[in-house]
């Protein structure tokens, strides 16, 4: 992949993708690139088990485990992995949070 790309986000529409939470998404040579938007304290109902790699743009956001061990707790300006398999879901801090997200290809 020798091609030079510029990734717009401003033509993708902001979807829902749960109460409370949107996005931004690009396909960029099969992997999702996107903008995920949590609306203050908001957790995802559902757990996710796929990987992610991202950065915290803006605001909190604790990763939680099923297994209830500690969170993994971010805030703006940190870089973070999440493995596949291992199982998480988001809780957005007390002013919401604002994340680019690349998705582990499949």
């Amino acid at each position: 992949m020798s091609e030079r790309l510029r990734i717009g986000f401003d033509a993708a529409p902001l979807e829902p993708e749960a109460p409370g939470i949107a996005s931004r998404a690009v396909d960029v040579h099969g992997v999702r690139w996107a903008l995920v938007e949590y609306e203050p304290g908001v957790l995802r109902e559902e757990w996710c088990d796929a990987g992610h790699s991202g950065y915290v743009l803006e605001g909190e956001i604790a990763y939680e485990r099923p297994d209830g061990g500690e969170p993994l707790r971010l805030r703006a300006g940190d870089g973070f992995t999440l493995a596949d398999g291992d199982r998480h879901r988001g809780r957005a801090g007390a002013e919401g949070a604002r994340l680019f997200l690349i998705d582990r290809a499949a």
